[in-house]
């Protein structure tokens, strides 16, 4: 076949195969550093931005929407202790392979001054 022998031609199909699944996955972990650089600057200019704890969750809840990350407003929880909070929780990044279906996971904990009204 195209004048190939059959280890080229099985070496082309790992190529492509795995070219395929860099497809899926780089764009996955490339949105998930994107979003938690984004939390770890809300939460770190939570005080001199003057945001609120729901602020915080309502910023963190509309940039995942933008990168298309499924997260809910009840799935980031805030926990404050005196002048300080610290917002944590988990993601999940569905990825589909056609063949191979899996969920990279993500766990996010940052913590900073917060701004009381």
């Amino acid at each position: 076949m195209f004048g190939l022998s059959g280890r080229q031609i099985v070496l082309l199909l790992l190529l492509v195969l795995a070219l395929y699944a860099g497809s899926q996955l780089i764009p996955a972990y490339f949105h998930a550093f994107q979003f938690n650089d984004f939390v770890m600057q809300e939460v770190k200019f939570a005080l001199s931005a003057k945001r609120t704890p729901d602020d915080v969750r309502t910023h963190i809840v509309e940039q995942a929407k933008e990168l298309e990350i499924p997260i809910d407003p009840h799935d980031v929880k805030i926990s404050k202790r005196g002048p300080a909070f610290t917002v944590e929780f988990d993601y999940f990044i569905p990825i589909d392979l056609r063949v191979y279906k899996h969920d990279l996971s993500f766990h996010v904990s940052e913590t900073g001054e917060l701004f009381e009204k």
